[in-house]
């Protein structure tokens, strides 16, 4: 994720936008963005969005669509374990 100065309220207009066009393209369908984020892009969202209920994940839903961050820790120590 860029830095940016836009505030959470552009990240989250951001993340509307992208709720809305994915549910036009699934409209009856439930749909989940996963990121998997560096320390610093983590923290940094995590930060803007204001959810520090844990360390390694976080979720936010807009609009039905779950935007859910994880840190790329979790993926690589899950490589190979699925």
């Amino acid at each position: 994720m860029a830095k940016t100065k836009e505030g959470v309220n552009g990240l989250i207009e951001k993340f509307a936008e992208l709720s809305d066009e994915i549910s036009k393209i699934y409209p009856n369908g439930k749909s989940v963005v996963v990121f998997s984020l560096t320390d610093d892009d983590y923290f940094s969202t995590r930060a803007q969005v204001n959810d520090f209920t844990s360390n390694d994940q976080f979720k936010i839903d807009i609009s039905g669509i779950e935007f859910i961050f994880l840190r790329e820790k979790l993926l690589n120590n899950a490589e190979g374990k699925i």
